[in-house]
Parts: structure tokens; sequence; C-alpha cells
């Protein structure tokens, strides 16, 4: 009678287990779907994501832009095959150099771009068009209501979140008298600190206390 250790027994079931979840997990015929459901499945898998861009000018805080960074990873379909790159669910962005090409991977449809307290004039025109969910870190100053009129070329915006550096209450006249790009009621107010969400009215309340 052949004996075996329970370690080596234990191996064993653990391997041939791992072996039938990865024949379940892979599809092999894939490959021969139509082209049509293929590029559906590969939409399906593109999920939004915070895109944190950070960006390098000649001088310190102004100057010319020399090119964005970003530490979001870049979508897994994209690293998957050359059929799902085709398919371009997401595009080369933010490119500010011809002679050294640095981009970043978005899709403009669903990606939510976060700027933090970069001006508003690091992304050029054209592509601010192409924005539609924006997040920016500022403190209410009389600097923000000036830098505030730039906003207006953000003119396709369907979601905005303000993260609030010096708390909600601060930013209640700036609510209800910044010229926003976009409706109101798609303003999102976050406490930098706290991390808690308002809506407009919420502020109104906030102050009227």
């Amino acid at each position: 009678m052949m004996n075996f250790s329970a370690s080596k027994t234990t191996s064993s079931l653990k391997s041939s287990a791992a072996t039938i979840t990865d024949s379940m997990a892979a599809f092999y015929l894939f490959p021969r779907l139509p082209f049509e459901l293929r590029a559906r499945i590969w939409e399906l898998t593109v999920e939004p994501r915070t895109i944190k861009l950070y960006f390098k000018r000649e001088r310190i805080s102004w100057g010319k832009v020399l090119y964005a960074t970003s530490p979001t990873p870049v979508p897994a379909v994209l690293q998957a095959c050359h059929e799902a790159r085709n398919l371009r669910l997401s595009q080369q962005a933010f490119n500010f150099s011809t002679v050294e090409p640095r981009y970043v991977w978005v899709n403009f449809d669903i990606d939510m771009i976060s700027i933090g307290d970069a001006y508003f004039d690091a992304i050029e025109p054209a592509e601010q068009l192409l924005i539609r969910r924006l997040t920016i870190q500022r403190k209410n100053t009389a600097f923000f209501f000036f830098e505030s009129q730039e906003l207006e070329t953000f003119s396709n915006l369907e979601e905005m979140h303000i993260i609030c550096e010096d708390g909600l209450m601060a930013w209640q006249d700036a609510w209800e008298n910044i010229p926003w790009p976009c409706p109101k009621g798609i303003l999102r107010f976050v406490d930098k600190e706290t991390g808690q969400i308002a809506v407009g009215e919420d502020l109104d309340r906030m102050v009227a206390k």
C-alpha cells in the first residue's frame, strides 16, 4: 500500500483546484466570436477612472506646460491585445510636446479628470471641451473668483467636484456667485479634511443655521 503525507496530498489538491479554476476562467473560443460581439465585450470591460493629472511647467507654477503626468494606471483592456487597443476605448490626451511626446490615456465619456490646484489654462482649450467630469481643489478666495472666469471653456461638463481646502462653510457664496460652466445641480463640494460631500442647497442650510 502506498502512503502519502498529508502535506503532499493537500498540495496536490490545491494544484488540481487551481488548474480547474484557470480552465473555467479562460474562454478559449473568444477569438472565434463575431467581431461585433467581441467588440461589445471589450467595451463592457471599461470602467470609469479618476485620472489625477500633474503638470510640469517651464517655471514652478506658471509658464508653458512642458508635459503632464498621471499616477493612474493605464486601463487593463489597452494592455490585453491589439484588437482591444484598436477599438479606441481610450485615447491619448494631454500631450503638450511634439519633441518628446508624453500622453495620458483617457476615456472622456466616463473618466473623472482631477487637476488638483493646477491652473485651468494648463489644459488646452480643445481638451477642455472634451472633459465631461472635472475635479479641482481650491480655497474660496478673491483669486479663485478671478480665476473662475476661465472655467467657461469647460462648457460640456456633466459632473464637477470641488475639493474645499477651507471647509464647506466657506463656499456658500461661491456656489451662488461664481459663473460655473455647468448647471449648479451637478456641483459637488467636498470637505478636504472630513470628506463630507454637499450640494449647493446643503451649503445654504449650513449658513442659515
